[in-house]
């Protein structure tokens, strides 16, 4: 009976343990981006149905006229999502600092805004030039305003208004 099972070859434990590991770390990736994709979203979560998405303008998603202390950021966001945003709080990141603006304009669901005036002002001097703007969009429920910051749209192609 002995020599019957001494002329089979098998696995080696070194090899069997790597191929072991290397099926549970890609049965482990395929789990967690399945996991990652789905949708959970808490029913008490106000900022749910809240999307802003920047609409470029030529080669830019935002740009701004005149410089020195009477600069201006001109832009053209649309409201993509379900809710209608009850204003902007703006981040201009410069060189030298980070300026915070608030833009008290609403945004009607599936309508845009375009920010044409010299309301968003920015002063060159004090920040620098412009490397990023963000955009985080204002929400009222139940007659409470609330921040929406992990839906942000950010600006990083910034130019000179034409």
């Amino acid at each position: 009976m002995a020599l019957i099972f001494s002329s089979k070859k098998g696995v080696s434990p070194l090899i069997a343990t790597i191929l072991l590991i290397a099926f549970a770390v890609a049965l482990g990736s395929v789990v967690m981006n399945w996991g990652l994709n789905l949708n959970l979203g808490k029913p008490d979560d106000k900022c749910g149905n809240v999307a802003v998405k920047i609409r470029e303008s030529g080669n830019f998603e935002a740009c701004y006229g005149d410089f020195g202390q009477n600069a201006y950021i001109n832009f053209i966001l649309d409201n993509v999502g379900a809710a209608d945003i009850s204003g902007l709080t703006i981040l201009i990141v410069g060189e030298k600092g980070t300026k915070l603006s608030e833009l008290q304009k609403a945004i009607k669901k599936e309508s845009l805004l375009d920010e044409k005036s010299k309301e968003v002002s920015y002063n060159f001097d004090v920040y620098g030039s412009i490397k990023q703007v963000q955009f985080i969009p204002k929400v009222v429920v139940n007659q409470e305003t609330v921040v929406c910051a992990k839906n942000l749209a950010e600006a990083n192609k910034i130019g000179i208004c034409g």
